[in-house]
Formats: C-alpha cells, sequence, structure tokens
C-alpha cells in the first residue's frame, strides 16, 4: 500500500512540488542564458560545451518538454567530444525558437491552457485511416521531418486541415497570439469540424514524440 512517504520518511507531495519548483527555476535561467548567447547573433563552440555541461547538473530541467531534446541533440553533437559549425548553426536556430517561442507553455503559467488541447491527451494512432495536419513551429524540426516520420508508420499527411483529418499537431514553439496566425486558423478550422461531428484530435508535439520516440542520430538537426 502507497503510504505517500519515500524510504527516507519525507512526504511524496513535498518531494514532487520541490522538485517542480525547481525544474521551474532551472528553465528560467536556462532562458536567461540563452538570451545571452543569443545576443551577438552566434553561438560559440564554448557557449556550446557550457550550456552542454549546464544540463548535466540540471537533470530536473532536463525532463520537461523541449529541453529533453535540444539536450539530446547536444549530447549528439558532442559525442565526438567537439561541436562543429553546422551543428552550432542548428542550436543557435532552436535556443531562438526557445526563446521567441510560448515560454509560458514550458514554465507551465496559464499560458498553457490557451491553446485548445484534448485533455486528456488521446492516444496517437498510425495507419492508413489516421491522418495528420502539422501546424506551427516544431522542435523535433521541419514539417516535413514530422511527415516523414508519420508516413515511415504508415499514416498520411495533409497541409490543411479537412474532414479527413485525424489529429492535429500543434508544435512547441507556435504563437502565443495563435488566433491571427496561420496557426490559429487551423485550429479553428479544427474546432468547426469538430462541432459537426467530425472526430479530429489536438495535441501538442510533446504527445506526439512520445508516441514517435527519439529522432535517430543519423539525420541532421534541421
Amino acid at each position: 500500500m502507497t503510504t505517500g512517504f519515500d524510504p527516507h520518511e519525507r512526504p511524496q507531495n513535498l518531494l514532487l512540488n520541490n522538485r517542480t519548483r525547481r525544474a521551474e527555476r532551472d528553465l528560467s535561467e536556462l532562458l536567461g542564458l540563452a538570451k545571452g548567447m543569443l545576443a551577438d547573433g552566434v553561438v560559440n563552440a564554448e557557449e556550446a560545451r557550457y550550456l552542454n555541461d549546464w544540463g548535466a547538473n540540471h537533470l530536473d530541467a532536463l525532463e520537461r518538454w523541449p529541453l529533453s531534446l535540444i539536450f539530446a541533440r547536444l549530447r549528439q553533437h558532442f559525442a565526438d567530444g567537439q561541436i562543429d559549425e553546422a551543428e552550432r548553426v542548428a542550436l543557435h536556430g532552436l535556443l531562438s525558437h526557445l526563446v521567441d517561442g510560448t515560454t509560458s507553455l514550458l514554465l507551465g503559467s496559464e499560458g498553457a491552457t490557451l491553446l485548445p488541447l484534448d485533455e486528456p491527451a488521446p492516444p496517437v494512432l498510425w495507419g492508413p485511416d489516421h491522418v495528420y495536419v502539422f501546424a506551427g513551429e516544431f522542435a523535433y524540426g521541419t514539417h516535413e521531418d514530422c511527415e516523414r516520420e508519420t508516413i515511415r508508420r504508415g499514416s498520411s499527411c495533409q497541409r490543411t486541415v479537412t474532414e479527413h483529418t485525424s489529429f492535429l499537431v500543434i508544435g512547441t514553439f507556435g504563437s502565443e497570439d495563435w488566433r491571427h496566425s496561420v496557426l490559429g486558423h487551423r485550429i479553428l478550422e479544427a474546432k468547426e469540424l469538430r462541432a459537426v461531428g467530425c472526430p479530429i484530435r489536438i495535441v501538442g508535439e510533446d504527445h506526439w514524440v512520445k508516441a514517435v520516440g527519439p529522432r535517430p542520430v543519423e539525420e541532421p538537426p534541421f
């Protein structure tokens, strides 16, 4: 039977709350670091190595999406002990998205409720009967990258939401002002179609990635 205490007789809820606060503090610190690194328009090798070392000492933060993906990329970049120019350019792109994107979603603030994601998130299904539309900016890669992984699993993709759409997947770095963007049009179209009986699911990129699994190491980061 669950007692509510860990092996050291500390309340489990207290540990969870402390861990959540620590992770949010670390996320805020990382956003500050990223802004500093981007200030001169270049992420140099020393900055990339510092960021990689920072991640090794802030493991709670790395459990949060999309930081888990960013630091997985960093580990790949430094697998040979160094980071080349192309890898630094890719890292610059990811950090730029992190700083300019919907940071309120990452920090767990009320901003997360602005996007009408299905709650609870439904199972991600594959096969010829399931059609996907991708909207927004993705930490995983380009729209083409996401579509390729979906097609590999037997499903198909569209660029617009129709009555045949099964899943609308919203990228991590979608605009906070989504109602006035292309992203917003796709969301509103999905909601209108659902109102007349079309079973379209709306999920976030993090949920889709859990079903896809890690991105293959041999592929370029962008």
